[in-house]
């Protein structure tokens, strides 16, 4: 992927990015959108490349970028922190005005990016993939849930190994009780517990995970 682009990490002040580039012609900057990077772009790049200098970034907090410290208020994960990670970092390829296109998350970044720094954004695309994401949360609400069920009264289980994690220090045990309990009920060998990390381990594979 990203044939003829330079893979570098990239300090911009707060942050410091993954970011491929490559290319040659005015400059564009392409945001991914959540939980992506910026492999998202790895078809569209190239393409792009014939005719334009492209920067793919991995934004704040996604990826191999970095992954600063948060605040009460969480301004440090804002869009605005974001795409000041964006200006910096065009300023450091050397690219004083350029066009930026977002998809999903990276929209409302290039959207902040065009009204903070108007001065270096000569164009903003913005791309919605409202409709895919809305219809994911109706069929978890419809027929995923259907299909739940249909398993349950029929007596279907997972049968290979199970191997559940969540965060120590998340919000999963408080919503959900015991998430052990919940995975027992769906897998014949599910994992034992948590671990102080927040890892939980196979009760039969404590050493040997068995990928295969």
């Amino acid at each position: 992927m990203f044939e003829g682009f330079t893979l570098q990490r990239i300090d911009v002040g707060e942050a410091e990015l993954r970011v491929r580039h490559g290319g040659s012609g005015p400059p564009v900057l392409l945001l991914h959108g959540h939980p992506r990077t910026h492999a998202t772009w790895h078809r569209v790049a190239p393409l792009l490349a014939r005719d334009f200098t492209v920067v793919c970034p991995d934004l704040r907090g996604y990826g191999e970028s970095s992954k600063p410290p948060t605040t009460a208020d969480h301004e440090p994960y804002s869009k605005r922190a974001m795409a000041r990670d964006c200006a910096a970092l065009m300023r450091r390829l050397g690219h004083e005005r350029f066009c930026v296109a977002g998809h999903d998350r990276g929209t409302y970044v290039a959207q902040r990016l065009a009204m903070d720094h108007p001065a270096v954004v000569r164009r903003v695309v913005l791309m919605e993939g409202i409709h895919a994401m809305i219809e994911d949360y109706r069929a978890g609400l419809g027929i995923d849930r259907a299909h739940d069920d249909a398993d349950r009264k029929a007596g279907r289980r997972i049968g290979c190994p199970a191997l559940f994690l969540w965060a120590a220090r998340d919000d999963m045990e408080d919503l959900y009780g015991d998430p052990l309990a919940i995975w027992r009920d769906w897998a014949d060998d599910s994992a034992a517990g948590p671990s102080t990390a927040g890892i939980t381990w196979p009760r039969k594979h404590p050493t040997n995970w068995p990928l295969s």
